[in-house]
């Protein structure tokens, strides 16, 4: 559920609550709501390392998002979203180094077959 529809639902209690008993203070209600929806938030130490992991180590990124998306917190699904999209775009960038560089080496497939692992043995020694 959306928190903005979880607080509208609150206060909505809370008003009919407070016509049913004159002596309820309704704003301590409201403020102990309001105090209440945010600790329901993953940690800001959680979102480090998930965004950490995601944009360095791609593929482990996505285990971040799926524990975001089983977790019940408020803005889990969110940092999930982001958790996948940095891991999608980290992906992305390696492959393209990765292209760019054996591609800008000017050695063919063909050429690294050719290879006589005779000639190899003679360079190391």
């Amino acid at each position: 559920m959306d928190p903005e529809k979880k607080i509208e639902k609150q206060i909505e209690i809370y008003q009919q609550v407070a016509k049913g008993n004159k002596d309820i203070d309704m704003s301590a209600l409201m403020m102990n709501a309001l105090e209440n929806r945010n600790r329901n938030f993953v940690s800001s130490k959680q979102k480090h390392w998930a965004y950490l992991v995601s944009a360095a180590l791609p593929p482990f990124g996505l285990i971040f998002a799926v524990i975001f998306y089983l977790s019940d917190k408020d803005d889990a699904r969110r940092v999930a979203n982001i958790c996948i999209l940095l891991t999608v775009l980290a992906g992305a960038a390696f492959f393209i180094t990765g292209y760019i560089m054996f591609s800008g080496s000017g050695v063919s497939v063909d050429q690294i077959q050719q290879l006589n692992p005779q000639d190899l043995q003679k360079l190391v020694q």
